[in-house]
């Protein structure tokens, strides 16, 4: 009889121990997952001087210079994309109300080098104009 009890008291501390394990999941969860994505990408909306126009632009949050911008262009009353697609450089904004200014990386340029040091390469007026139709 007390074999009996020992054997029913010791499987019940085994049975209690374990199921107090608590294991670790294997699989990510979905929301974690999301979490991560989100956090990855910088998104980033503004508007154009007349309030009537959004640009919203999209970027991977990295520490590179050149980036890869993927833009949308939103008409405010109607919630319509006017324009859409992606630039290549290191910001892209408003220029005017229909107009947006994109900045292209140019990089780093010896000094040795006078082919590229020429009077009409000038360095601050290298942006491209996309316009808004």
């Amino acid at each position: 009889m007390k074999n009996r009890v020992s054997l029913t008291v010791s499987s019940l501390f085994c049975l209690l121990f374990l199921s107090s394990c608590k294991c670790k999941q294997l699989t990510p969860n979905a929301q974690d997952y999301n979490v991560q994505e989100n956090t990855d990408r910088i998104v980033e909306k503004t508007y154009n001087l007349s309030k009537t126009l959004l640009l919203v632009t999209s970027f991977k949050n990295d520490l590179i210079a050149r980036k890869i911008i993927d833009y949308n262009v939103l008409d405010v009353e109607t919630k319509k994309i006017l324009k859409c697609g992606s630039f290549e450089g290191t910001k892209l904004v408003w220029y005017t109300n229909t107009e947006l200014k994109g900045y292209p990386h140019i990089g780093i340029i010896k000094e040795n080098n006078n082919e590229l040091l020429e009077d009409d390469f000038n360095t601050s007026d290298q942006s491209i104009l996309i316009e808004i139709k």
